[in-house]
Parts: C-alpha cells; sequence; structure tokens
C-alpha cells in the first residue's frame, strides 16, 4: 500500500507543478539584438544579466492545446500578470475567451475558478515551492546554472515569430515525467519570450503566445484578488 500512496503523491505533486507551468510566463527584459545571431552561452549570459532587474509583467496571452489523437484544438485568450510579494511569486491567468476562467498563484496557493460551474479548484503548493519556483523562474527568475541543473538546454536556432527575430530554445526536463519538452521563443531585441510550447509524453502540445507585454509595471494587490460568491462550490485538489 505504501508504493500506491507514493506514487498517488507523486501524481498530485506532478498535476499542480504542471498546473503552475502552464500558467507561467518567461520574460526577460530589453537588449539590443546581435547581426550574426547567439550562440547558446551568449543567451545564457543575456538571462544572467537582466533577471536581477526583472519585478513584475502585464501581457495579452492567447493559449492553444491541441489533442493529437482526435485532432482537437482548444483555443481561449486573456490577460497575464506576474509579480513578487516578497520572494514569492503571484500569478494571475484571466482568460475571458471563449469563456471565462481565473487562475491564481498566490500565498502558497493555487485557484482555478470557473465561474461558469461556480466552482474553484485550490491545492496548496507549499510543501513544492522549490518545483514551482523553478519552473515559474524560467528565463528571468534562475541562473543559467539553475537552468541547466533541471533541463537539458540546446539552442534550435533563430526564426522570425510575427515580425521579430527569435532565439529558439529547447529544453528537456531531467527529472520529470509531466511533459517531453518545452520550446521558448526568445525576442532578440527584448529579450522577452513572445512564445512558448510545452509537448506532453502522448504528443498533445500547448501553445503560448504573448502580445502588449510591459515589464516592471505596477500592478495593484486588487488583481491578485478573486471575486467568487460565497456559495462557490470548493474541490481540492
Amino acid at each position: 500500500m505504501k508504493p500506491r500512496r507514493s506514487a498517488t503523491k507523486r501524481h498530485k505533486t506532478h498535476k499542480i507543478i504542471f498546473c503552475v507551468f502552464c500558467a507561467s510566463l518567461w520574460l526577460i527584459p530589453p537588449s539590443q539584438a546581435q547581426p550574426d545571431g547567439y550562440t547558446l552561452d551568449q543567451v545564457f549570459a543575456k538571462m544572467d544579466e537582466v533577471q536581477k532587474r526583472f519585478r513584475s509583467a502585464a501581457a495579452d496571452i492567447e493559449r492553444t492545446h491541441v489533442t493529437v489523437l482526435v485532432n482537437d484544438k482548444d483555443v481561449s485568450s486573456g490577460k497575464f500578470y506576474y509579480a513578487r510579494r516578497g520572494k514569492q511569486p503571484r500569478v494571475k491567468l484571466e482568460l475571458s475567451k471563449p469563456a471565462p476562467q481565473y487562475l491564481l498563484i498566490d500565498k502558497g496557493k493555487l485557484q482555478l475558478y470557473t465561474p461558469n460551474l461556480k466552482q474553484v479548484q485550490e491545492a496548496s503548493i507549499s510543501g513544492h515551492q522549490d518545483k514551482v519556483d523553478m519552473f515559474m523562474a524560467l528565463g528571468f527568475g534562475q541562473s543559467s546554472q539553475d537552468l541547466k541543473d533541471n533541463f537539458d538546454v540546446r539552442l534550435a536556432g533563430e526564426e522570425a515569430l510575427n515580425g521579430k527575430k527569435t532565439s529558439v530554445l529547447e529544453l528537456r526536463p531531467k527529472n520529470s515525467a509531466m511533459f517531453k519538452s518545452v520550446q521558448m521563443w526568445m525576442d532578440q531585441q527584448r529579450w522577452v519570450a513572445v512564445q512558448i510550447k510545452t509537448t506532453e509524453n502522448s504528443g498533445d502540445y500547448m501553445v503560448l503566445r504573448f502580445s502588449n507585454i510591459k515589464l516592471n509595471v505596477n500592478i495593484p494587490d486588487s488583481i491578485f484578488d478573486l471575486k467568487m460568491p460565497k456559495d462557490v462550490r470548493v474541490i481540492k485538489m
């Protein structure tokens, strides 16, 4: 029975971290593009250089999830907010289309609120803070060494995306069964992740696209409030 409980606990941990990861954003502040392109070490140097200045971010987001087996595509869009309470990350994802849904990470807790169902899913992340920080910090909250400790990283090349020249990083988790790989498209003018693709072991994948990105802006505390009715149904994850 003990191995079964351990497996259940690992599954719950993976579920929580995957939710955190899918809500997360990898952003770093502006720089000048290099005409001849960047090596992986130069990209790492840029990440190390700018991470210290990062405080907050706000952006429009489009999320596309594709289930390969049945060729089903689910597209949603909304707003993304990231700030820090001391050393703790605060994240809110407000999806407005096609239906409202809100994901909040704050005060050691993850909440996923679906107004149409009048329910909120909740999970404590306090016991998984190191793993949460690892995924929340990709590209700005970690050093390049932390990144290399947790992922096999390679520079996949350069690509023009929506008129922007980007460096494409491919990350493969060293100690995780949650997903197969992650790709990040880093804008070489601003060094902002304008697109992220996560591929699951099943082949299903999700693409996050960011636009109208604002860095180090003042984000009111009220943004990180979830306004829910008193009779909302609470489901513990």
